[in-house]
Parts: structure tokens; sequence; C-alpha cells
């Protein structure tokens, strides 16, 4: 059951419906049993292992409040660590290292044929191991409380609006509010809705019609050129932002109609005028995480912040895919920004000799359009099938055929030039929306707009969803951000 499907619409309809009608002492029961549902309805066994994790966690946090030293508490903290990341590990990671492993012993002449498992990842798990164990070290640290009620705790690890791909919520920010009595508010529903009309529109409207494109090129890399590859890498950067804030958007729209407020995890990341910048944007309860439960530990800014920046983005790259070119991509992303502490010094004399201003309008969109260049390039590393690929895509990049220009066919990127030309409109459409939102909230203007207005504008949302949507079935429209 996924965000974009009729299904799911039945399904939130019905539980938004009896969630409310239901007396408060029972509302958190039905909660539980409406996302364990929801978390079947991709693979009943994989419940199991949620459940597991839960258990786990929960005891562990217990065990942690009750130690009676501190070598106790590390003890209780680095086992549930263990089990915990090593489940992960088994699912995610195991066929990755092993033929890693075997690709180093084949290098000193041994034989040696890696065991490979036949597992299918379980939807979310990076997700909901890294929330749990967020609440774990907090536990740890005594920043939070142990939980002591399970079917609530169970709640706040399996919510399912956030259970698939996030965002990563925080104990104390998300535990209260499935435990407070939600009044049904129609100003609250309305704005929920309108969430999710967005969500939609990113996800059906623009990163669905450019994975068309995006998928024609990056899934046979032989058949294309570099302005092929390049057009598909511009696609795919919106695409992949279009696809998980759209995301993001449903989900937390999904939790507003309960209630519920669900953190910010994407802040307009390509208006960033930094790889910074982009990264404060980008997947905000991810890189927060990241920052808290890693960097910090690491020494911060206090101490080799530079290889500390190199660690974390390198954590975040393998914990996106267990593939070489996911960690490159981590790699990449956490270089661009130690050089950019390394050269801010020398970047901020050249702006002062050039007598360039920082709020220059000229020079922000400069830094933008640079940051996107970086960020683009990068996302090659992420999206290319394989090492193999990557190589083959990158050759052709950088060496262009000038005959494109004047023999171009669409088809040949995988659609009809009808496609191709709204395709750049919806970006053009998107950019113009994202640099309204960085200067006034949307949603609050049109709520001081009359009915009729704000109707018209409902309707819109809807009739641009319907006739411009792209629709297909569940595999070839799955959120990409479900992978991980």
């Amino acid at each position: 059951m996924i965000f974009n499907s009729l299904q799911y619409a039945l399904f939130l309809f019905l539980v938004v419906i009896l969630y409310f009608i239901l007396p408060q002492k029972a509302r958190w029961i039905f909660l539980l049993a409406a996302s364990y549902f929801f978390y079947m309805s991709w693979d009943a066994r994989y419940a199991l292992l949620l459940l597991f994790s839960t258990v786990i966690t929960y005891s562990s946090a217990l065990l942690l409040r009750r130690a009676r030293n501190h070598g106790q508490k590390v003890l209780y903290l680095v086992s549930c660590l263990i089990v915990n990341l090593g489940i992960l590990f088994v699912f995610k990671y195991f066929n990755f290292f092993n033929e890693t492993l075997a690709d180093v012993i084949r290098l000193l002449g041994i034989s040696y044929q890696p065991l490979k498992l036949s597992l299918v990842l379980p939807v979310g798990i990076s997700f909901y191991t890294f929330q749990t164990l967020g609440y774990l070290i907090d536990v740890y640290k005594g920043k939070s409380e142990p939980e002591r009620h399970f079917g609530k705790y169970a709640l706040f690890v399996s919510f399912f609006p956030q259970i698939a791909a996030g965002p990563i919520g925080r104990f104390d920010s998300l535990r209260p509010q499935l435990d407070s009595k939600h009044l049904f508010d129609t100003e609250r529903i309305r704005s929920g809705l309108l969430l999710i009309g967005q969500g939609l529109i990113k996800k059906l409207v623009i990163a669905d019609r450019l994975a068309v494109l995006v998928n024609a090129v990056y899934d046979s890399p032989a058949d294309h050129n570099g302005i092929h590859f390049a057009i598909a890498t511009i696609f795919f950067s919106i695409q992949i932002y279009c696809d998980f804030s759209g995301y993001t958007d449903i989900a937390i729209g999904s939790a507003r109609l309960l209630g519920v407020n669900l953190m910010e995890n994407f802040r307009r990341p390509y208006l960033g005028t930094s790889v910074a910048g982009f990264w404060k944007r980008w997947h905000i309860s991810l890189t927060s995480w990241f920052r808290d439960y890693l960097y910090i530990p690491l020494g911060g800014n206090r101490k080799r912040h530079l290889p500390n920046i190199l660690i974390v983005f390198l954590a975040s790259g393998l914990w996106h895919g267990a593939s070489l070119t996911f960690v490159i991509w981590g790699f990449l992303n956490g270089l661009y920004q130690v050089m950019g502490i390394v050269t801010r010094k020398y970047t901020d004399k050249l702006k002062s000799l050039l007598k360039i201003s920082d709020s220059s309008v000229l020079f922000i969109n400069f830094k933008r359009l640079t940051t996107f260049v970086l960020i683009a390039f990068s996302w090659i590393f992420f999206r290319a099938g394989s090492f193999d690929d990557l190589k083959l895509i990158l050759t052709r990049l950088f060496t262009w055929n000038a005959s494109f220009f004047t023999n171009f066919n669409a088809k040949g990127l995988g659609m009809q030039k009808s496609e191709l030309i709204v395709s750049f409109i919806a970006v053009v459409m998107l950019a113009v929306y994202e640099l309204i939102q960085e200067k006034i909230s949307v949603g609050a203007v049109l709520r001081r707009r009359p009915v009729v207005v704000r109707w018209a504008v409902y309707m819109a949302v809807i009739a641009v969803i319907i006739l411009f949507g792209v629709y297909g079935d569940a595999n070839s429209t799955q959120f990409i951000y479900f992978k991980f």
C-alpha cells in the first residue's frame, strides 16, 4: 500500500474517521493496529522483524534505567546496538561486504566464492532502526525517560505515516503527541489535505514523469551520449527531490489529519547557496540524526571537525545503499564541504577584492546555480546502477557529440517531444513555486483569500493530479526512498 494509491486514500479516510469516533483511551490501540496493518500490506513476515526490534529497544531502555553502574549501562547499550545494527547489516549490507571481501581475497591469489543471501530488504528498516536507536541513546544519556508502556512505545516506532521512509522521529517530540487528546479541527484537516495534494503533485505530476526519461537513460547507459546523461542527471536531481519531499508532504499531511505534527524534512534544498546549506535543507531528520548521534560524539566542531565531516557523509552514503557508488556519493558530498571550509578565507578575500556583496541577488543566484551543479554531479554516483555503469556514464558525460544538437530526437530519451516539453514546464513551475515559498507561505496567503478563491485552488490541485499525473503499477511508481 503506497501513498500514491487509491488503497491508501481509502485506508487514510477510514483511519481518520474512526480515530475521531473512538474514545480517547482506545485511540492509541486503533492507531497501533492500523500502523501494523499498513506495514503488513507489503510483507506480513517483516512485521515480526519490526516487532522484534521494538521489543529489544524497549527492554534495553528499561534495563538502562535500572543499571546499577556505568559499566552495566554501556553493556546494555552496546548489546542493543549490536543486535539492531546486526539485523540491518544482514538484510542490507551482508552481500556487499562479503563480495568486497571476496574481491580483496582474490587479489591475494586465493580462490573464494562468496556466500550470497537472497533476502528482500524490509520496507523502512533503515528508518525505524535509526528512530529506535536514537531513542535508546537519548535514554542512555539521560535526555529521555524510558517508556514503560510497551504498546505506546510500539506505536512510536510503527506510526504509519512515517514508518516506510521517515521523517525519523524523536521520542520526546512524537511520543507525547500520540498520547494527547486531539479534537476534530477543520483548519488542521484542510491544511493536511493541502499538504497531501502538494505531495501528490510532486510525486505523480513531476517525479514520475521525469522518471520516464531518467530510467530510459540510466538503465541503458550504453545506448546514450553525454548530452543525454546531462539532461537525465538534471531530471534525476529534480525527480529524487520531488519523489522524497512528495512522500514527506503526504506523510506530514496524513499525520496532521490525526493532530500529530511530524518534523520538517525538506526546506527547498536547491535554494541553498552552498553544499552545507543544501544539507541543512535536505532530509533534515537524517542529517540532524547524524549530527546528534555521530558527528557530535566524534568531536563535532571542537576537534578533527574536517575528518568528522567526511566520516559522517561516508556513513550517510553507506546508510543509503550497500554499494561502492553510494559510498563515493557520500564521500563526494563530504569532500565538497571540507573544500568549502578549507578555501573559505581565500574566497572571502576574492569577494573583497572584487567588491562582491553576499546580499547581491546576482551573487546569491550564482551560488545557488553552482551548488546545484555540484549536487547534481554527485547524484550521478547515487543513481548509477553499478560501478561499471558509472564509469561509462562519466566517460560519455564529458565527451559530447555536437551532432546531437542538430539531430535531436526526444524518443532517444524515452519520451515524446511533447512529454519532454511538459516535463520542462513542470520543472520551471516547481522552481517558481519554490522561490515564492522562500519569501512567503502560499498556504498562509491562501487562508486569507475568499472561500470561492480557496475552493478554486483546491479544485485546480485535484484537476492537475488527475489530468497530468503519471500512473502505473506499484513497482513503477514506488517511492525511491522505500529502497533504503
